[in-house]
């Protein structure tokens, strides 16, 4: 999980979880970071001890599972924040790009396809964003997805 040439500029801590992970048999391994509100920070890291693994060309699904995930968590795990049971409504523009933000379509594709400007798609998602309270097209959609917005 690291080359000793990679790890002579870690910190110890840092030297010791892949030493470990190496002793758990595990070789590739990604850790996916997910940027929330007011400035928080989680992690979601996805681990294997098969060789023919390549995390990095699976990057974008481990991304939005990583979302996945992190959002069914935060509705379980207690929070000090308190939880938020406001009522989002889409229209259905913001549903119809998500659903091609879904599908791993970019916004100039998305806007290719629905024949409409860069811009108004990105406008599009952008207030998506804005309502679901996410700081990504992907966790925007993971989050839309759960409650069944889209």
């Amino acid at each position: 999980m690291g080359s000793t040439r990679s790890q002579d500029r870690l910190q110890p801590g840092e030297v010791r979880v892949l030493n470990e992970a190496k002793e758990a048999g595990l070789k590739h391994g990604v850790t996916v970071p997910l940027f929330g509100p007011f400035g928080r920070l989680c992690v979601v890291s996805f681990a294997s001890r098969f060789d023919d693994v390549d995390p990095q060309y699976r990057l974008s699904r481990l991304n939005a599972l990583a979302w996945q995930f992190h959002h069914a968590f935060t509705k379980i795990a207690p929070s000090s924040e308190g939880k938020c049971h406001m009522k989002v409504a889409l229209s259905e523009r913001e549903k119809d790009y998500l659903r091609w933000v879904e599908e791993g379509k970019s916004s100039w594709e998305i806007g290719v396809i629905l024949r409409v400007s860069e811009n108004t798609v990105n406008f599009h998602l952008k207030n998506a964003m804005r309502k679901l309270e996410t700081n990504s097209r992907t966790h925007c959609r993971a989050k839309a997805i759960r409650p069944g917005l889209i």
